[in-house]
């Protein structure tokens, strides 16, 4: 991305970087975004709908609400019958509906395999701001509003060894949107945010420690995780992403303690629908802990900033 020219146009306050752009229009702040997934799940109703949460989670961690989206489909037509298709639709469509938001339209190509996302625009509520992974401070406390693994059990969802049990909690996780989340964080005093997407939670961390030129010292103790994930990893519910992230962070991620190999592995685990990870102060912490709670939304403080080190991640404890 360093050789792609910056936009010249002053009225864009977000660009390269960011999880969705912010463009100043109007006195107001317009938010793009586009993400697109192939399919994590065996049921297109439930794909369409996770797909759809996705791709909604990057207006969300700005701080924005969404307004319309656009479809963006790879479909093989010759491999897979249309209504796979249409039920792929539904559950975009009512997912996006359940965020208040309306899909307009769309393009669809002929592909190898089913692909499904969605261009979404939304927009600043009047008198906000545009929240970006840059403001973070030292003495801020890191949340995280899911637990992560979600990688793990799409991958044994998969490779055909996850529970029916397993199956649903997974689906459940990632169907959950971060509407109520990005309310709550609004209401405070947020510094910084970004969604715990396809990097993994220690990808996305160094993001905002990157963008915030200053380092996140993590307490492994307090990060949550879906119940099974490490059974699953040691039955071999592993995939490339996890060790590509490992390869592209392991200079900037210095661990205090030995941790295990299954227990790298969640870290760096990509995430479908994952969580917000807020930036704010100490002193906001326990108001943010109540909104969320009063929503049914388990808050994690998992972290804080600290002036800039040799590496963006220090790691204290172990998960086990």
């Amino acid at each position: 991305m360093r050789n792609i020219p910056v936009s010249p146009d002053k009225q864009l306050i977000a660009g390269i970087g960011e999880d969705a752009i912010g463009y100043s229009w109007q006195n107001e702040i317009m938010v793009q975004s586009v993400d697109i997934i192939t399919p994590v799940v065996d049921d297109p109703y439930q794909f369409g709908a996770i797909a759809c949460a996705n791709a909604l989670s990057d207006i969300y961690a700005k701080g924005a609400e969404p307004l319309f989206a656009l479809n963006i489909i790879g479909f093989p037509t010759s491999t897979l019958p249309l209504r796979y298709l249409e039920e792929m639709l539904k559950g975009g469509v009512d997912k996006i509906h359940e965020a208040g938001a309306s899909i307009v339209g769309g393009h669809t190509i002929d592909d190898t395999c089913p692909k499904y996302g969605l261009s979404v625009t939304g927009k600043i509520p009047y008198g906000e701001r545009f929240i970006t992974k840059k403001g973070a401070c030292v003495g801020d406390a890191v949340i995280l509003t899911k637990p992560i693994g979600i990688g793990v059990y799409t991958t044994a969802i998969d490779q055909k060894i996850a529970t029916k049990d397993q199956q649903e909690i997974a689906v459940n996780e990632m169907l959950k949107l971060n509407k109520d989340a990005s309310l709550a964080m609004r209401q405070v005093e947020t510094h910084a945010c970004t969604d715990v997407t396809g990097f993994g939670l220690l990808g996305h961390l160094c993001e905002i420690a990157d963008h915030s030129q200053l380092s996140i010292e993590l307490d492994l103790r307090n990060i949550p995780y879906l119940n099974d994930v490490f059974s699953l990893l040691k039955e071999g519910a592993t995939s490339e992403g996890k060790y590509n992230n490992i390869s592209t962070y392991k200079t900037k991620v210095h661990y205090t303690e030995n941790i295990t190999s299954e227990e790298e592995l969640l870290l760096h685990d990509p995430q479908t629908s994952g969580g917000l990870l807020i930036v704010l102060p100490q002193d906001q912490v326990d108001e943010l802990l109540t909104k969320l709670s009063d929503k049914e939304i388990s808050g994690h403080v998992i972290g804080t900033v600290t002036e800039k080190n040799d590496v963006q991640i220090i790691t204290k404890h172990t998960f086990l």
